[in-house]
């Protein structure tokens, strides 16, 4: 990973950590769906950012949300189990020969079919953790899957539109 890729994912976190907590957060439509775009930052890490790195980013990016909203480590226990997935989940969905080792993971680079598919998978293994340990049971079982899939298609198409508004191609 080049230095100025990092340097770009550590000026972003701050940013997203901002939108997520100041704006995001207060979206809750019906108690079902509320948005979590910050995981965009640990999707689009390069294919070859070191594991220990991508483990660590998703920590400190997870802890930051944590400690805004006064979880107890949901944020960052998601978070980090995406960041662990995220090589094997990048083998099985996305080509090897779209795009080389040190590019982002952008809608760009990649398509639309893969990055769609790619970040619903992160973005649905990403909730299912966070609200299974929010809720701590499976009581509501029908509530809570309900939950998670329809903040997963919410994520999933903020990301999309983040991706087709921010990161155009050059």
């Amino acid at each position: 990973m080049s230095k100025k890729l990092l340097t770009k994912y550590i000026w972003l976190s701050p940013l997203y950590v901002f939108i997520q907590v100041f704006i995001l957060n207060d979206v809750l439509f019906a108690s079902y769906i509320n948005p979590y775009l910050y995981i965009l930052l640990i999707i689009t890490l390069p294919k070859n950012t070191p594991n220990w790195f991508l483990l660590l980013y998703a920590f400190c990016l997870g802890l930051a949300i944590d400690i805004f909203v006064g979880t107890v480590g949901f944020h960052s226990t998601a978070s980090v189990f995406i960041a662990f997935l995220k090589p094997s989940i990048t083998k099985i969905s996305i080509p090897q020969n779209i795009i080389s080792e040190g590019e982002e993971l952008q809608l760009q680079k990649i398509g639309i079919q893969p990055f769609l598919i790619f970040t619903f998978i992160l973005t649905l293994t990403h909730h299912s953790s966070l609200f299974l340990l929010e809720h701590l049971s499976f009581t509501n079982f029908l509530r809570l899957t309900l939950k998670i899939c329809l903040s997963s298609i919410i994520t999933t198409a903020l990301i999309m539109i983040t991706q087709l508004l921010y990161f155009r191609k050059k």
